[in-house]
């Protein structure tokens, strides 16, 4: 484990920036075997924070596997009692915190159609949750931690205790945990990001084009887009690290070609040299170098999760990207470069969408689906250029760096 100390600083930002704890909150966290010792501080800071409650709930791979490997075919569409708890716990106020230290290839092997069948079951009666988490209504992050099997496909050339060191040294300079004050820092990178969102609103954007090899598109941008940095604009930070500039795209107004530049890790496996052709806003195309049967099920999870429902500015000069890493993990992977999500558009990002039902948001041109799912198109290769009513455009990204200055 690495010192005491960065740990400790560790947990401060996901208490105080991340879910941004408040004397007499309570706190319920997900977290995995895997990080049982990071979790306990965590448990500490809260309370240390002012917490009348922390609770822990935890997962383990080896448990979720046996789910498919041995269970009947009636567990594989099971609402889980770990699902029932949460949306219990989140209709009693508890602030949510994630900690992820999945390994990327978990479920390897398994029945692609099972897999999804089950997160799909378990995502639409979590749906209340969902909804308020992503119109921001309740303060959540997620925050990861290095397990075993992560970090040897991050630092594959070491032996697993290096390699574990490894990815904490990384995940800590990535977060900014080096600084001499983190939460100051963070304060202040957060800040950066809205003043770009806000700049972006005010360009008024009609549409986007995107530009790199193996990717030629162009995503149409819905009246009174409204462009978010990495805390949308809320009190707390739901991912921790954020770098990303995010809105959305219009549901039905994209054409065009788009290659993912990172592996994702989807379902328990990972999917690599995948690409979409997309045609009136739908993928109409996919294909994939390796889990084509993994995409495939991603992309039938409902109507909306073939169209996408968010486009997200990262520079490759992030601290994410810094590490000049292949994270394997979509936490990372997404604040490492450039993303697109397939799925669901968060409400917030139309003027007045917070307050819109399901129908509204589509009619405004937002997608509604019950899954997220984002992949990286960024690399110093990317040129994304926004669009004028008019038709003139002008440079967001630019070899994969902002194109415009404050």
């Amino acid at each position: 484990m690495p010192a005491a100390e960065l740990l400790s600083k560790y947990a401060e930002i996901a208490i105080r920036v991340g879910v941004n704890l408040a004397p007499g909150d309570r706190l319920l966290i997900h977290s995995s075997t895997e990080a049982i010792d990071f979790t306990r501080i965590l448990v500490e800071r809260a309370y240390g924070a002012g917490a009348v409650n922390v609770d822990v709930f935890w997962s383990d791979e080896a448990v979720s596997r046996a789910r498919f490997t041995h269970g009947p075919a009636a567990a594989a569409e099971s609402i889980s009692t770990a699902s029932r708890a949460r949306l219990a716990a989140f209709e009693a106020g508890d602030l949510m915190l994630y900690v992820d230290a999945r390994d990327p290839g978990a479920l390897a092997g398994l029945d692609a159609s099972r897999i999804a069948a089950h997160e799909k079951v378990n995502r639409e009666a979590l749906m209340p949750l969902m909804a308020a988490q992503g119109r921001l209504e309740t303060n959540w992050s997620v925050v990861a931690a290095p397990s075993a099997a992560w970090a040897a496909k991050v630092f594959p050339d070491q032996p697993i205790p290096e390699a574990i060191e490894s990815l904490w040294a990384a995940i800590f300079r990535a977060c900014r945990v080096d600084t001499d004050d983190p939460v100051a820092a963070w304060r202040h990178h957060v800040a950066s990001l809205n003043a770009r969102a806000d700049y972006l609103t005010g360009r008024e954007y009609a549409a986007l084009r995107y530009h790199a090899p193996g990717t030629d598109l162009r995503l149409g941008l819905p009246e009174n887009a409204v462009w978010k940095g990495g805390s949308g604009g809320s009190p707390f930070v739901p991912n921790i690290p954020t770098e990303e500039v995010f809105a959305a795209p219009h549901r039905v107004r994209g054409e065009g070609v788009v290659a993912a530049t990172k592996p994702l890790s989807l379902f328990g496996q990972l999917v690599e040299g995948f690409s979409f052709e997309v045609s009136e806003g739908r993928i109409v195309a996919a294909q994939a170098s390796r889990g084509q049967e993994v995409l495939d099920q991603l992309l039938a999870v409902d109507e909306g999760s073939a169209r996408f429902g968010e486009v997200a500015m990262v520079p490759m000069s992030s601290a994410v990207a810094a590490e000049r890493l292949i994270w394997n993990n979509t936490l990372y992977d997404e604040n490492d470069g450039c993303h697109i999500a397939v799925g669901r558009a968060y409400p917030i990002s139309i003027d007045g969408g917070a307050d819109m039902s399901p129908d509204e948001l589509t009619a405004a041109g937002l997608n509604v689906s019950s899954t997220h799912v984002d992949f990286v198109v960024g690399s110093d290769q990317l040129d994304v250029f926004g669009i004028r009513d008019g038709g003139g455009e002008e440079a967001i990204i630019t070899s994969g760096e902002w194109g415009f200055a404050l």
